[in-house]
């Protein structure tokens, strides 16, 4: 089996690990914030990837791909997260999550600039029509917001989110080349975290985003969905960023949504519409575009 295949199918598995971690999180949402939820999953993430290198042991990094990790981390996880939670209590979920399809836009065009990516025309095609299929599977699985507190605020800091995220899966993509993925990750995560303790410590929030934790059985449950998405969610993201192109990556990663329709179904006992069947349908033959002209 070819790298690219593994990669691809590392992506495809990133995001549905995401996906069950977000189907997850909405069984304890009500009790831990995003933010809160953004720095246990870091923290703990470290601790899961700390134990796995302490027994696999660690290569030496060169100063160059350690930085470009640490920024990536810093812009993707500190900023980008941050922003798309400011931005989803602005605006709600639905568009949150809608103005979220652009990032895997965003990352191919800035792959095709910064990193000299060349997708074919089949590729591109797959790219749209997978984008395409997630976006009609959100409007159709999404309920309409009922509150909106400020659309025009929101709007900006979604873009913020979209930008961020998108810098920092560019400069993973150039810094995890020569250090393996595990160690990449871990990286990534550190940063991200020392990211948001700074951040928490400038707004004085800091203390309160650890409060939840206080709670023994809900640090549990929450340790047990982070450690799905630190391994399936973010090193798969991260292996797959390493063997394949950024902006495929980046495509493939985006499809959680579509892992949400089963789940949700599942676990939640949802019912799955015929449009958005549809939606997986279209999502699915963008996949298999992307894979058929490899």
């Amino acid at each position: 089996m070819s790298l690219f295949f593994i990669g691809g199918i590392a992506a495809l598995l990133s995001a549905a690990s995401w996906a069950l971690g977000a189907v997850l999180w909405r069984r304890i949402g009500e009790e831990i914030s995003p933010f809160s939820m953004n720095l246990g999953k870091g923290i703990i993430g470290c601790l899961y990837l700390g134990i796995v290198l302490v027994v696999i042991g660690i290569e030496p990094v060169d100063l160059d791909s350690f930085l470009l990790l640490g920024i990536s981390g810093f812009l993707g996880i500190t900023l980008g997260d941050t922003f798309f939670f400011m931005s989803l209590m602005h605006m709600g979920p639905r568009l949150a999550s809608l103005m979220g399809t652009l990032t895997p836009v965003f990352i191919a065009i800035s792959a095709v600039i910064f990193l000299n990516e060349s997708p074919s025309v089949m590729v591109w095609s797959g790219i749209v029509l997978t984008v395409g299929g997630v976006v009609w599977v959100l409007q159709e699985r999404l309920p309409r917001d009922k509150i909106i507190k400020n659309k025009s605020l929101g709007i900006q800091l979604g873009l913020l989110s979209v930008l961020f995220t998108t810098a920092g899966i560019i400069l993973a993509k150039i810094g995890v080349a020569s250090v393996p993925t595990v160690q990449a990750t871990f990286i990534r995560l550190i940063c991200g975290v020392v990211g948001l303790v700074m951040w928490g410590m400038v707004n004085r929030q800091l203390k309160y985003w650890m409060i939840p934790f206080h709670n023994l059985q809900l640090l549990k449950s929450v340790a047990i969905v982070v450690f799905l998405i630190v391994f399936g969610g973010c090193w798969l993201s991260l292996f797959a960023l390493k063997y394949i192109d950024a902006s495929i990556a980046g495509t493939l990663g985006s499809i959680g949504p579509l892992f949400m329709l089963p789940m949700a179904a599942l676990l939640l006992k949802e019912r799955i519409s015929s449009r958005a069947v549809l939606g997986a349908v279209i999502t699915v033959s963008g996949i298999a575009l992307i894979f058929i002209n490899r």
